[in-house]
């Protein structure tokens, strides 16, 4: 079933209906081996319904008692963040592969080998600290640890409640959520800074989910936003990953000055690519003031439940 609100059920309905299905997707996905080979892709997936999850939380977050949303905002995020594991440094490495493909390395950018291998050696000296056996043993922990607090936020998931119904109980996070994306893009531009950046990407994302909860007000029309969103979160991520690996570089040992500034120059020529990229990405989506916005899809609200 997809991630959607369903207009012919009360909110109430479709706030449990899409909470429990991802908890218990999650749930599935967190009872499996440290060993089992699949085991990146489940925790993936996990992760990625956390933040789902923390979308619709926002979208109804002005008709949620403040101590509930809190309460499990935080459980979503911790749950996701402890099990982000060696994603970073992994990431580092993809980046560089992106920014110097591997069959490169043998010809023209072969003075830029000793960077990944360093890069690489960091990886793995992360992920062997604690020697292979304790990894396990702690991989093991945090999947027991984030199946039990998801477990118990399912069980406490029937004493969930909203304080409105319909479109109330959307508008204020709708709008709220749409109003952080549009200050972050125009912040973002303002300072170039990167935390601005990655700042705007998080708003992007969860201006995402929402567009996905509300594809029946008018499929065409949310599908081809949401398509757009989903553009514009790559670019935005895949910068992210640019500043990840530029703060990589400055950290390793053993790499000349020169082979270091290399890359780095190719990693901010790809930046200014992407960030030109999102701008006119941004300024599409973000063109409306939150409340022609907000007004706007109460209309689609009322003819979509018409």
């Amino acid at each position: 079933m997809a991630f959607a609100l369903r207009l012919d059920k009360a909110m109430q309905a479709n706030l449990t209906r899409l909470v429990d299905r991802q908890l218990g997707n999650a749930l599935v996905e967190l009872a499996i081996e440290p060993s089992d080979p699949r085991l990146a892709g489940h925790v993936h997936q996990v992760r990625k319904r956390m933040k789902m999850l923390r979308g619709l939380l926002r979208l109804m977050r002005d008709a949620m008692p403040r101590d509930l949303y809190h309460r499990e905002n935080v459980a979503l995020r911790d749950t996701a963040r402890a099990l982000a594991g060696a994603r970073d440094a992994q990431v580092c490495i993809d980046t560089f592969d992106v920014l110097v493909p591997p069959e490169t390395l043998a010809e023209s950018a072969k003075q830029l080998t000793p960077v990944r291998e360093a890069l690489v050696a960091a990886r793995d000296q992360g992920l062997a600290e604690t020697g292979p056996e304790a990894g396990a043993d702690n991989t093991a922990q945090q999947l027991a640890l984030a199946h039990a607090t998801l477990e118990s936020m399912r069980e406490r998931l029937p004493s969930w409640r909203l304080t409105a119904k319909g479109f109330k109980s959307i508008a204020g996070g709708l709008k709220h959520v749409y109003g952080k994306g549009r200050s972050a893009y125009a912040k973002a531009y303002a300072s170039g800074d990167d935390g601005d950046f990655h700042e705007w990407r998080k708003q992007v994302k969860y201006h995402w989910y929402h567009v996905r909860l509300l594809r029946a007000l008018w499929p065409e029309a949310m599908r081809a936003r949401a398509r757009s969103l989903k553009a514009l979160a790559e670019r935005l991520g895949d910068d992210h990953d640019l500043t990840m690996l530029g703060a990589a570089l400055r950290k390793l040992d053993g790499v000349e000055e020169g082979v270091v500034a290399e890359l780095e120059w190719r990693a901010s020529r790809r930046q200014a690519t992407l960030r030109g990229e999102a701008r006119q990405l941004g300024g599409l989506l973000y063109a409306e003031s939150p409340k022609a916005f907000c007004r706007r899809y109460r209309r689609f609200w009322k003819v979509a439940r018409s």
